[in-house]
Formats: C-alpha cells, sequence, structure tokens
C-alpha cells in the first residue's frame, strides 16, 4: 500500500472535505490574525520540526497496581508530541510560531487540527498523510508520587522528510527548532539551514538599517531520546536543549557533568542548555561561561506532561525576542553592540574536533541573557506543572514577557 502524501496547500480544491479545511485555514489568518494566509510576515516566526500525537491522559490518584480495575479521577484528550507542545507554549507566551510535521488525515485530523488552529500554530506546510493513522500515547498521571507513565503507539506515520523541508521558505523565520529524531532527515535539514545562512548578505559592519531577513537563522535541536547518534546533530546547532534522559543514557549524574563533556561534541560558540528537573536548569555560554536557575515548583503537582517541552519553548521564547531586540535597535546602538559582541566572540575557543564548522552564531546570547533565559524556563515550567495542560500560562507570564 502506498501512503499518500499532500499538504494543506496543495489540496485538491474539487474535493468537499478538502474546501473545508482550505476554508478553516484562511479563516484562522483572516479572524484571528487579521491577516490573509499568503501575506508575507516580518521574518520573527519560530518553527519547530518533529511531531504531533494525540495524547489521552488519564489522571488517578496512584498509580494503578498491575491486573486491577481502578478508577480515573479526570479522563482527557490533548494534543501532544514535543514539536507541537513547544508551539503550543510559544504561542500562550506570544511567540509567532509554526509546526511542521506530518499530520494524519484519518480520524483524528480534526481534533488535531482545531486545536492547533486555536492556539494560532500556524499548519499550512503540514504534510497530510492518508491511510495511516496518527499517533496515540496513553498518558497516566499519578497525583501521590508526580508521575507520569507513558505508553506510544505510532503506526509507522511517516515522518517529515528533507524534500518537504527544502520547500519552505527560510527567509519566514528567525528560529528553526529541531527535535532529535529521524536523523537521517534532520541532518540534512540542519545543513541546508546552515548553507542558507552562509548565503546571506549579513553586514555586521554597515551603517545601514538591518535587514531582518539577512539576519541568518538560529539553529536549535533538543536532545532527549536515550540515543548515542544524536550527537552527530551538534555541530549544526547554535543552541542545545540536552534532557536529563539523554544525559543519562551516557553516564552522567548531574547538570555540570553533562555540559563539560557534551560541550566537546558542539561547535565553536554554541550554547548548551541541560535542565533537570527539580534541580533546576544550567547552562553554557558561547563563551564558556555557566549560569544556573533553581527550579521553582508549584504549591501543588497537578500534571507533570510536557514540563520538559514547556521549559525548552520558554527558554525559545525568551532568546528569540532577545535576538529580534538586538537586531531591531537603533544605528547606533545596533553597531555599538555588534562590535562589543565581535569583541566577546574572541574568548570563544575553536572546537578542534570538527574543523569544518564555523562558530556558532549567537552574539546575542550574553550572560545577562541566558541567565534570565534559563530562570524564566524553570518558572515557566514549575508554573506548568501546577495547572492541568497549558492554558494558562500567557495568561500568568502576560505582565513579565519583556527581555
Amino acid at each position: 500500500m502506498r501512503t499518500r502524501v499532500v499538504t494543506f496547500a496543495e489540496l485538491d480544491k474539487r474535493n468537499a472535505f478538502t474546501l473545508l479545511l482550505s476554508d478553516m485555514i484562511s479563516s484562522f489568518y483572516e479572524k484571528i490574525l487579521g491577516m490573509s494566509s499568503t501575506t508575507e510576515t516580518i521574518k520573527q516566526k519560530i518553527l519547530c520540526v518533529g511531531i504531533a500525537c494525540l495524547d489521552i491522559v488519564q489522571t488517578c490518584e496512584q498509580y494503578p497496581i498491575e491486573d486491577s480495575d481502578q478508577r480515573s479521577l479526570e479522563y482527557r484528550w490533548q494534543r501532544g508530541g514535543n514539536a507541537s507542545n513547544t508551539c503550543t507554549v510559544l504561542s500562550q507566551l506570544g511567540s509567532s510560531c509554526e509546526f511542521f510535521g506530518s499530520l494524519s488525515a484519518e480520524e483524528h485530523l480534526c481534533f488535531l487540527q482545531n486545536d492547533l488552529l486555536k492556539n494560532n500554530i500556524d499548519i499550512s506546510h503540514c504534510p497530510l498523510v492518508a491511510e495511516i493513522g496518527c499517533p496515540t500515547s496513553t498518558v497516566i498521571l499519578s497525583l501521590s508520587s508526580g508521575s507520569r507513565t507513558i505508553l506510544h503507539h505510532n503506526a509507522n506515520m511517516p515522518e517529515v522528510t528533507f524534500e518537504q523541508f527544502e520547500q519552505l521558505n527560510l527567509k519566514d523565520y528567525t528560529w528553526i527548532h529541531f527535535e532529535g529524531r529521524n536523523m537521517d532527515q534532520v541532518l540534512p535539514m540542519m545543513q541546508h539551514v546552515e548553507n542558507h545562512n552562509n548565503t546571506l548578505n549579513y553586514n555586521q559592519n554597515s551603517s545601514k538599517e538591518i535587514d531582518m531577513t539577512q539576519v541568518p537563522i538560529t539553529i536549535s535541536i533538543e536532545l532527549e531520546r536515550p540515543r548515542q547518534e544524536l550527537l552527530d546533530l551538534l555541530p549544526y546547532a547554535d543552541v542545545a536543549f540536552i534532557a536529563k534522559d539523554f544525559a543519562r543514557s551516557r553516564g552522567y549524574d548531574n547538570m555540570s557533568e553533562t555540559l563539560k563533556n557534551v560541550i566537546e561534541d558542539a561547535k565553536s560558540g554554541a550554547t548548551l542548555i541541560c535542565a533537570w528537573g527539580d534541580r533546576g536548569a544550567m547552562a553554557i555560554t558561547p563563551d564558556n561561561i555557566i549560569v544556573q536557575s533553581p527550579a521553582f515548583p508549584p504549591s501543588k503537582i497537578v500534571d507533570t506532561l510536557g514540563a520538559g517541552d514547556t521549559f525548552n519553548a520558554a527558554v525559545l521564547h525568551f532568546l528569540n525576542k532577545a535576538k529580534l531586540k538586538f537586531f531591531q535597535r537603533d544605528k547606533l546602538g545596533t553597531l555599538s553592540a555588534l562590535r562589543r559582541d565581535s569583541e566577546m566572540k574572541r574568548n570563544i575557543k575553536k572546537n578542534y574536533n570538527i574543523e569544518s564548522m564555523e562558530c556558532s552564531r549567537t552574539e546575542f546570547i550574553t550572560q545577562n541573557v541566558l541567565q534570565r533565559a534559563v530562570t524564566f524556563g524553570c518558572q515557566v515550567a514549575g508554573s506548568k506543572v501546577g495547572l492541568k495542560g497549558y492554558g494558562e500560562l500567557g495568561e500568568i507570564f502576560k505582565d513579565v514577557l519583556e527581555c
């Protein structure tokens, strides 16, 4: 059986169902965003590449004993998947974002699509896959321990390919974040973005107004799965999020040990960030200065599902805003900042393990910016753990979203 793949933009308009989808997409852009879906936007959008799935969440007083019969306290459906969750939190915090991943055209499409659009997440380039069901996770949340147990099923839903990624207009994005998965496709995607950056005519010494379409795209990667081959993605990442599960699979027992070892595989001047649950988070700046934040646990743990995705999204939101501010200052301020941060770059030691890679283009990530970013990430993740889902995060942090 051959899998049929299209995108929302490529659907045949003679099909009634397709017309409905097209109308919903257009309505979303015109009524919610106040613009046409074909309108050119300023380059400030964050693209998240990965998967979306259906989460069936059961909340229990305690984790059930095997072969027992127990009632759950609450049951709900919600959209899941790392990149999908990251987009949800980004949107809650006020970032313009797009999700890029395969979506099943089968029975759960309307639920996932409606939820994505309700959260102002652009899905116009997502491939639609017919005849394969949506990836599904059954999640058990235990109130007594705060644990979350996930049973995942994926009936071979194809991942997005490099050829599909290549069709995107990279000038629409200021930041592209990748889940560490689908290695054979994600690696050429990251290389494609780096090649795009190398063709830009961005000139730090120009006295002209900064053209945001000529500012390099920041590339970030999430290393979560316990797979050693994910380290092969690091030479192409400006920012890397190292999850506790990945760190432990490498034999590291704490954040400091993780950063010290993983940085050997990263490009020169990369920013590494490691969150460790109730221990908070630690990160290393482009010029090798360590910053750290404690955790901010809620008074009561309600829902730990997606806490890591929430941390990543909050840090991405903060750093992207810092980047936009850095490049959108007045001419004099911009040039002064560029000269100052060019001097900082001289303190970045070349990583001779990956001689072919250029230094990371993250002059906007200073010690102060990174310290505030990881602290913000811990604060937002801590609040999320005290909430059901993500819906109230934007309201909670509406007064502290300015960098």
